[in-house]
């Protein structure tokens, strides 16, 4: 029953991760179909080329702004309460969302960008939200906390594209097919916004200091990375992970064009494998990564899984039959989010405990900068030949596996002590 209580106490944050996370997810087979299908409802009278530099920077600008912006409000939700940020992040959330609505029914692109950046910025909303969930733990229960946060997000990774390609089956797809979904996540986020309000009750906090606009360095999430940088250990990590969020930011961000160019699929069936993707994520979290982490050190994990995606994408990436696209959405989705983990735990065990938030920042900002650099990189790419995403995928995850594949300079047993 006391666990019971403690999950009920959880329900309003794990909404507000979930609609972050669902936010996210609906766009990008949205977007994909509105710009870069073929026949695209924004910029029609464009050439492809500039639909794919237009996509690749409005799923960009989501990233850099989430790099600037989320540990900026970490910050200051240490130090007004998770509470109010909870509440100006969902709201503006559904904002940014309307604003995209409106690009597609209105065809202005330049109000699609606007909700991008301000979607981007809203997005430390998830972050400070798992805060929340810590705050109402203790040492026992916090593992259960993390675990549902991490679970809620996965199930968003399942219901945003379908709920982006629900409305979207038909052949040739109308505004009003894609900006219903949007719309019905825009008051999903407000339902969020209402549970925060009414639910939600903020622990006590020995002090609250009133926060004054000079105390925000927004630039906090570039400068963290010269502290850890300075760390081989760290430094290491880092460097495995931002090319493995290269790779990974690449090809799922692009999946939906491969779709498209080379199988001709329709967006409601496109949103279905993304879909199919989130189940692997749920699958990753939930039962594999729990099971392996038992019995095999993060290093290891970490070295295989990611050898083991970079497996899979050449498959995707070479075959031309629908029914193997089908067939390693869920391993993929599942192996990559394994290694995912694994990294994570490894940015955990390089420092302290009073330094865990810190280095869990970093990993966010470097998640932030690389899908955003490769977002763009990889739309100008798709200028020249839509399969030049998945190349720099495939390259990305090979050097990540190969650096975690290589012996650190330093042996474990001092690793471990660090």
């Amino acid at each position: 029953m006391t666990t019971v209580r403690f999950i009920v106490r959880l329900v309003p944050l794990l909404a507000a991760i979930l609609i972050d996370s669902i936010s996210y997810t609906i766009v990008v087979p949205v977007l994909a179909a509105a710009l870069v299908s073929d026949a695209p409802l924004l910029m029609a009278g464009q050439s492809q080329s500039i639909r794919y530099i237009v996509y690749g920077v409005a799923l960009g600008a989501f990233e850099l702004m989430m790099l600037y912006m989320a540990p900026v409000l970490g910050e200051i939700s240490d130090r007004i309460g998770r509470r109010p940020v909870l509440v100006v992040c969902l709201a503006g959330v559904a904002a940014s969302l309307v604003l995209i609505g409106g690009a597609i029914l209105f065809d202005i692109v330049a109000l699609l960008l606007l909700g991008r950046i301000l979607g981007g910025a809203m997005a430390g909303s998830q972050a400070v939200a798992q805060a929340a969930a810590v705050d109402q733990s203790d040492e026992a229960t916090k593992p259960l906390a993390l675990s549902l946060c991490l679970f809620a997000s996965s199930v968003g990774f399942i219901l945003g594209p379908l709920i982006g390609g629900a409305m979207a089956y038909a052949e040739r797809p109308t505004v009003v097919d894609f900006t219903i979904p949007i719309g019905i996540t825009a008051l999903l986020a407000l339902l969020a916004v209402a549970l925060i309000l009414i639910w939600y009750r903020e622990p006590a906090r020995p002090s609250v200091q009133r926060l004054r606009l000079g105390d925000v360095d927004l630039l906090m999430g570039v400068r963290g990375f010269r502290a850890a940088l300075a760390d081989p250990v760290i430094r290491r990590v880092v460097a495995i992970f931002a090319c493995m969020q290269v790779a990974w930011g690449a090809y799922f961000l692009f999946l939906p064009s491969l779709l498209f160019e080379r199988f001709d699929l329709d967006t409601g069936t496109v949103s279905l494998m993304m879909g199919l993707l989130g189940v692997g994520f749920c699958a990753a979290y939930g039962l594999c990564l729990p099971w392996l982490q038992k019995r095999v050190a993060a290093r290891t994990i970490a070295a295989w899984s990611l050898w083991g995606t970079a497996a899979l994408m050449v498959v995707s990436f070479w075959s031309h039959d629908l029914a193997v696209q089908w067939a390693i959405a869920f391993p993929i989705a599942t192996v990559v989010s394994i290694a995912y983990g694994a990294i994570i735990t490894q940015f955990s065990d390089a420092v302290e405990s009073d330094r865990q938030g810190w280095i869990l920042g970093i990993s966010i900002s470097v998640t932030a900068l690389a899908w955003g650099g490769s977002s763009i990189v990889a739309g100008v790419l798709s200028g020249l030949d839509y399969r030049a995403p998945f190349v720099l995928a495939l390259v990305a995850m090979v050097a990540s596996a190969g650096l975690a594949t290589m012996r650190s300079a330093r042996p474990a047993a001092q690793l471990q002590g660090e």
